[in-house]
C-alpha cells in the first residue's frame, strides 16, 4: 500500500525574540518536562497563540480625536437613537470617543437636565 501526504497549506514562519527572567525560564522548563509541550519553543508558541486568541476575542477599540463640541453633538445624536438606559462605556466604544470625554459630556448633560442618571441595578427597558 502506498501512503502519501498532500500539502494543502504552506505556513510561513517568523522568528520572535523575547528576554525573560531566569526564574520564568526555569518554570517553563519544568512545565515542558511535565509534558505540557514538546519543547520550550513549542511551549512559547502555544502561549503566544493562546494569548493572541484571548485578545482576539475581546474587541480592540480605537478612539478618534474629536473636540468636546463634536463629542457632545455625537452623544446627543446617539442618545436620540438609543432610547432607554445607555451606558457611557458602550457609547464610547460605539462612537469611538475616549471614555473620559464621553463621561464629561454626560455629566454636563446631566447638569443641564437633558439626561438623567438611573440606579445601576435598573433593568434596561427597550421600546
Amino acid at each position: 500500500m502506498l501512503h502519501c501526504a498532500i500539502v494543502t497549506e504552506v505556513l510561513i514562519m517568523k522568528r520572535l525574540s523575547a528576554v525573560i527572567s531566569e526564574r520564568e525560564y526555569v518554570r517553563i522548563e519544568k512545565l515542558v518536562r511535565a509534558g505540557t509541550a514538546k519543547s520550550v519553543a513549542e511551549f512559547v508558541r502555544q502561549a503566544v497563540r493562546k494569548y493572541a486568541d484571548e485578545l482576539g476575542s475581546s474587541r480592540l477599540v480605537s478612539f478618534r480625536d474629536v473636540s468636546a463640541a463634536q463629542a457632545r453633538r455625537e452623544i446627543i445624536d446617539y442618545l436620540k437613537t438609543h432610547p432607554g438606559i445607555v451606558w457611557p462605556d458602550d457609547m464610547a466604544e460605539e462612537l469611538g470617543i475616549d471614555y473620559r470625554l464621553v463621561l464629561q459630556v454626560v455629566q454636563q448633560l446631566t447638569g443641564e437636565e437633558k439626561v438623567e442618571v438611573v440606579d445601576q441595578k435598573a433593568e434596561v427597558i427597550t421600546k
